[in-house]
């Protein structure tokens, strides 16, 4: 890996956010086709190449984003980490994961690297951290959500052993499908710690 320092985030990196270059380029998009007959609606995604490439116009977190990480922080149910570079000081990464107590899971709300820094392993590193934090709480699994045209992301994911799980045809505008970015989620199942067996044990009710 690059002469990177991986730390906890701090209150005083958040405005610092706005550092990482995240942009992306995609080549390829899931198409999605949707069928409704009462209740049977289905969805079927297929890949296909996009002509010419998308190319986000600014993929990063805008004021009441960051606003809404530095919350998350402050509240501290998660794994908040960011990766600086060493050399020149700047925030190059960041993992942005919340603990969702009610349903025992853990959501990625955001996941970065900046573009002079991607393939070089770092995403892969924040991902491992973020899934041994959610194994270490006894989460059941970890959650996240990209874009259809977002495809190095949903690759990504898939590579790490994520399954689709959702579609959300409605989630950005009233024309996702028309607009070629529709949301999809992604799970990760994680092992569940063994349980104490309570078995023979007498105790009064609540």
């Amino acid at each position: 890996m690059l002469d990177l320092a991986i730390r906890p985030l701090t209150a005083a990196d958040v405005p610092r956010l706005i550092e990482i270059d995240a942009e992306f380029e995609s080549d390829r998009f899931l198409d999605v086709d949707k069928s409704l007959d009462g209740f049977g609606v289905t969805w079927r995604l297929v890949e296909r190449q996009l002509a010419p490439p998308f190319r986000s116009q600014y993929f990063g977190l805008n004021r009441q984003q960051r606003e809404e990480v530095g919350t998350r922080l402050e509240e501290g149910d998660g794994s908040y980490l960011v990766a600086e570079d060493t050399y020149t000081g700047r925030l190059v990464g960041l993992l942005d994961m919340e603990r969702e107590r009610w349903r025992n899971m853990a959501v990625v709300w955001n996941i970065m690297i900046d573009r002079a820094f991607r393939r070089k392993g770092l995403g892969r590193e924040l991902m491992r951290r973020a899934i041994a934090w959610a194994r270490e709480q006894g989460l059941r699994g970890v959650v996240l959500e990209t874009q259809t045209n977002n495809s190095p992301a949903w690759r990504f994911y898939q590579a790490l052993g994520f399954k689709l799980c959702g579609i959300d045809d409605h989630f950005y505008s009233n024309d996702d499908i028309g607009v070629r970015e529709v949301a999809i989620f992604w799970w990760r199942e994680l092992d569940m710690p063994p349980q104490t067996s309570n078995r023979g044990k007498s105790g009064g009710g609540e």
